[in-house]
């Protein structure tokens, strides 16, 4: 019976992230935006940061996309990735949004931050300006129970102007401290 709800809930997690990709691929086209290239890490801030580039997307570490549609109000999207090269296994995804409507972009980030995590993890909120929150994830977020024994999963929302910043690392606990590195990087290009 217990194995049966895992199963349940593994599967009703993969759908959600499946749709999520769904939609966003539904939303994007694969053109460069020199908007929120201005806000994306340069290889100074890499070497500063001791960041190397994983590359995923086609042979590169970021993918730019933006949005053709005026239905929409996220017009640019960017997402990057990076493994921490004094942290042994530990990695980071960048993730830019850019928004046409501060409603969206303030309702995105509610739902991104608090959706599906526990009030547990919640380190700090409001500490990169009046809409962030930092967090780690832990064993009461959806889906927390199966996350590998001292593998730690922290989490950056940040809004600034008409941007969502996401900074997420898997790996070592001592990762904390670079991935608030990385959103005052970004935010201090804003």
């Amino acid at each position: 019976m217990e194995e049966k709800i895992i199963h349940v809930k593994n599967k009703i997690l993969l759908a959600l992230i499946a749709v999520g990709l769904i939609i966003a691929a539904a939303f994007l086209i694969g053109r460069k935006s020199k908007g929120i290239s201005d806000l994306m890490l340069t290889k100074s801030d890499l070497d500063r940061l001791n960041l190397v580039e994983a590359f995923s997307f086609d042979g590169k570490a970021c993918q730019i996309e933006e949005q053709e549609s005026i239905s929409s109000s996220s017009l640019q999207y960017a997402i990057c990735n990076y493994t921490v090269k004094d942290l042994g296994e530990t990695w980071v995804v960048v993730e830019l949004k850019k928004f046409s409507s501060k409603e969206d972009l303030y309702n995105n980030y509610e739902y991104e931050s608090q959706h599906l995590f526990s009030v547990q993890g919640l380190i700090s909120e409001n500490e990169l300006g009046d809409k962030s929150r930092f967090r780690v994830s832990n064993e009461n977020d959806f889906g927390g129970q199966y996350n590998e024994p001292g593998i730690y999963y922290y989490h950056l929302w940040v809004c600034k102007d008409d941007y969502l910043i996401h900074v997420t690392s898997r790996g070592s606990e001592k990762a904390r401290d670079r991935v608030l590195e990385i959103g005052r990087t970004i935010l201090s290009k804003a």
